[in-house]
């Protein structure tokens, strides 16, 4: 999978998280990738001179899909002391899940439809040291 193929798998499923976007008063998706956002930022501050990273941007938004895919995957599994220990983002892909199942779940269909027109699972990918890369296949 090429680096291009990696990007516009991340913008599709990114895109696909419209409707989360203004669901009550506050604006969750962008609260998630702005935390994901400083968070980056401040990892490729403090890593050696000299590395390459995949764009703060891009790192936010798979972030941002990966945690509300993982909270979807893991309904009901957030415990209440998970929150002293959880990044704030997972922690509200977790409330929007709770909150609004069925959007979630359109929205993952939706997504899943929109990555196999592009022949992309989305567990192919993971994030290493700034970048978004396939994931290797495990041996037999």
């Amino acid at each position: 999978m090429t680096k291009a193929q990696i990007k516009k798998a991340i913008r599709a499923a990114m895109n696909e998280l419209h409707e989360l976007r203004h669901v009550g008063t506050r604006d969750y998706i962008r609260e998630m990738h702005d935390y994901q956002r400083k968070l980056q930022r401040t990892m490729n501050n403090s890593a050696p001179h000299g590395f390459k990273f995949d764009p703060i941007s891009l790192v936010a938004d798979y972030f941002v899909v990966n945690h509300l895919r993982n909270a979807w995957e893991q309904r009901g599994s957030l415990r209440p002391r998970d929150i002293l220990h959880c990044q704030k983002s997972y922690i509200l892909a977790h409330a929007l899940v709770d909150a609004y199942p069925e959007r979630v779940q359109d929205i993952m269909q939706r997504m899943d439809d929109e990555l196999d027109l592009l022949g992309i699972h989305w567990h192919q990918l993971k994030y290493t040291c700034g970048d978004i890369v396939e994931r290797e296949e495990q041996a037999a």
